[in-house]
């Protein structure tokens, strides 16, 4: 696990090495991938669209938090910003990594709840996205929006997670396919 591990941190470290523009897009995008946000913004948006895909995200999101949790208490997975400090591994050639109010999350980190949950609880709202796409056009690059949008999103909610230094990348990984 060490190999996978320092992989992810040298991972992060890149990330982090980014543009400083890019800071404030990183942890804009994981404050606003945070799991409430499913219940205080998409559930109403759906609900409000359409009942039954509203009632949908409701209930995945509550379902996917609560397997979540149970995921987290089997798997539990190291905190990237804790690890390299209890490793020391890094002791010798320490490495460059700034920390953030976000990187302090305590507990279990796999798999990453701010994937799985948001790649769960959207899902009924990117299948209805796509199924009303293809009922107004032909054009395939309509019907794939939706599904790219969603992709899109699961990869930035992904990146901003490592960036963070609250996941390790494998964590991203595992939480996008349980989700």
């Amino acid at each position: 696990m060490d190999v996978l591990h320092t992989a992810g941190i040298r991972f992060a470290e890149v990330l982090q090495s980014g543009p400083p523009w890019l800071e404030k897009f990183w942890l804009s995008v994981t404050s606003l991938a945070d799991p409430k946000s499913i219940f205080t913004v998409c559930f109403p948006l759906a609900y409000f669209l359409d009942r039954k895909v509203g009632v949908s995200v409701l209930w995945i999101g509550l379902v996917s938090e609560w397997l979540n949790v149970v995921f987290k208490w089997f798997l539990f997975g190291e905190r990237p910003f804790w690890w390299v400090h209890e490793s020391r591994l890094f002791k010798e050639q320490p490495v460059s990594m700034r920390q953030f109010p976000v990187s302090c999350e305590t507990g279990p980190g796999s798999p990453s709840g701010h994937c799985m949950i948001t790649g769960a609880a959207l899902w009924p709202l990117v299948t209805a996205l796509t199924a009303l796409a293809s009922r107004h056009s032909r054009s395939a690059v309509v019907k794939l929006t939706p599904f790219a949008a969603y992709a899109l999103l699961l990869l930035a909610v992904g990146l901003s997670r490592v960036f963070v230094l609250a996941h390790f990348p494998h964590q991203v990984v595992g939480g996008i396919l349980a989700g």
